[in-house]
């Protein structure tokens, strides 16, 4: 078919304004990146004096800058920055499939599609109603408490947000009285938490971890975060970059997050075994415990139970969502085996980079560089005399 002259005209007139809007388009997508960073490192309350705002412009966060012990000689550029975590990580799935698992809801319907042991669900919560689902039938929050079993544990979950926010763990501890992440309540002092909240939420039953899970810290449920994403250079092959175990204390109880005090010990991919953990600094010094600095319990050296299972579970998973090319895994281990929590795009990098810089592995930087996210590290295995990448801008993938 010949081509429609005036669409030719318009096309050509459209041209130069297109490049402009995806460069304005781009521009602004790394401002909010830029504010995000800044609100990030603000909340970190602690004097000018104890800020590395050297470290600013190369793209990390001064708490980073001391996670990953960069003014002890470390190489940055082995490290993912903030600013890649912010501008670039979080596009590496299109946002029309993010979608899918940044809902809770519509997660737990797609791994129940695909058949993946994942937390059983209860309902939905909105406008102080609990709706039951996939069942019939629907009760006002108050009721709902009053129905529950004694000793029942159940979590509401705000359908999107990440870093433990909005997370909630009631516990029924007798006919007059709940748990609200750990507070002790009567009906409609429990009842209140729920019906101050405006968005909706998701209702999950509590699991019962392992046992050896559970001894790490017995307060919260201590989540394995497995980060996967595919080696481009093996059939887009799914693979495990790294995976570390988040144990809660007592800041962070009834969770495990990192965000709210939580610690981080590495994962032997290998073998299960954990390394030493640390968590986010305080102050200006990373700290380092073989054991739990509130219970004194061995974190150093301890296996994973079921470590086998969690990685043949997670890289099925990987593989059934292979267009979601770059997820976070968390995973419960249950006395009969490991369940998926939650997906995430939101990987948290620092979890895993205060154990050890992702740009180590040739597969990751790989990934990670034909993805927009650029390093001055060898293409190659380090030491290799292959060429040195030039670094580059993030770029913004085109919806």
């Amino acid at each position: 078919m010949p081509k429609n002259p005036a669409r030719a005209v318009l096309s050509r007139i459209r041209a130069p304004f297109g490049w402009a809007f995806r460069k304005y388009r781009a521009a602004r997508v790394l401002q909010i990146a830029l504010k995000k960073l800044w609100r990030k490192e603000m909340t970190w309350d602690v004097p000018l004096n104890k800020r590395r705002p050297r470290w600013w412009l190369k793209g990390f966060l001064s708490r980073s800058a001391i996670l990953y012990e960069l003014e002890q000689g470390n190489d940055p550029d082995r490290y993912v920055t903030d600013l890649h975590r912010y501008f670039r990580t979080k596009n590496m799935v299109h946002a029309r499939l993010q979608d899918i698992i940044n809902n809770k809801l519509s997660t737990h319907l797609l791994l129940r599609s695909m058949d993946i042991r994942s937390p059983e669900l209860i309902g939905v919560y909105s406008r102080g109603l609990v709706h039951f689902f996939p069942e019939e039938g629907r009760l006002g929050v108050a009721d709902y408490l009053d129905a529950m079993e004694h000793g029942e544990t159940v979590f509401f979950k705000v359908l999107a947000g990440a870093e433990g926010n909005n997370i909630h763990a009631v516990q029924k501890t007798s006919d007059t009285t709940w748990a609200v992440d750990g507070v002790e309540r009567n009906r409609t002092s429990a009842a209140s938490v729920f019906t101050r909240v405006t968005k909706p939420m998701i209702i999950e039953r509590g699991l019962v971890q392992h046992p050896a899970q559970a001894a790490l810290f017995p307060d919260s449920v201590n989540t394995l975060r497995v980060l996967t994403m595919v080696d481009l250079e093996n059939n887009s092959e799914p693979f495990i970059a790294m995976a570390v175990q988040r144990i809660g204390c007592r800041r962070s109880a009834p969770a495990d997050n990192w965000t709210r005090g939580g610690l981080s010990a590495r994962v032997d991919l290998e073998t299960g075994t954990l390394s030493r953990a640390t968590r986010l600094p305080d102050d200006d010094v990373k700290e380092w415990f073989d054991q739990h600095p509130d219970n004194g319990a061995q974190i150093t050296g301890v296996q994973v139970p079921l470590w086998d299972e969690v990685r043949d579970l997670v890289l099925h998973s990987a593989r059934s969502l292979s267009f979601m090319e770059y997820i976070g895994w968390d995973i419960v281990i249950s006395p009969d085996g490991p369940v998926v929590l939650e997906a995430n795009i939101n990987t948290g990098l620092n979890v895993m980079q205060s154990h050890a810089p992702l740009f180590d592995d040739p597969r990751v930087r790989n990934y990670y560089s034909k993805r927009g996210v650029k390093t001055r590290l060898l293409a190659e295995a380090p030491g290799d005399g292959a060429p040195v990448n030039g670094s580059a801008a993030p770029v913004v993938e085109e919806a």
